[in-house]
């Protein structure tokens, strides 16, 4: 019974006790903690999925859009592109349907790959819209693609 009481005492007395003050050290080991491997912990599977598939369906789209080198690869293009279109659309809802906390966890976990798949996008289809009569084919496809931001 004594035992029980003196264990009970140290356990209390060591909850209560305050802890220090954080140094700049420790507050960097906690900002480790707070990186990406645990943001990506945290984040539901399908969130994860959302991410990963929106990532690979705009760098796809992106490379498909890359090959375009004639009016006929434009035409090809256009025929082909709608199901990658409805992955991507799929892929962005998820992701922009997520909580705030969610999102944060996101952006920690896929941010900056989901910046490069947004920038390769973006620089590949400027680069083609020089091109008037590809732009008018083009255009309406591209304007279909939401980027997630």
């Amino acid at each position: 019974m004594q035992r029980r009481l003196v264990a009970s005492t140290v356990l209390c007395t060591a909850i209560l006790v305050p802890l220090p003050a954080m140094s700049g050290c420790e507050t960097a080991q906690l900002g480790n903690l707070l990186s990406s491997p645990t943001a990506m912990e945290l984040l539901s599977p399908l969130v994860k999925d959302a991410a990963n598939s929106y990532i690979s369906n705009l760098t796809d789209l992106t490379a498909m859009l890359g090959d375009i080198n004639s009016l006929q690869g434009v035409l090809n293009f256009i025929d082909m592109i709608e199901p990658t279109i409805d992955q991507l659309k799929s892929a962005y809802n998820t992701l922009a349907s997520t909580t705030p906390e969610e999102r944060k966890w996101l952006w920690e976990a896929f941010g900056p790959k989901i910046k490069s798949a947004n920038t390769g996008f973006l620089n590949q289809s400027e680069d083609l819209t020089g091109n008037s009569t590809w732009t008018k084919l083009l255009n309406p496809v591209l304007d279909k693609v939401e980027l997630f931001q």
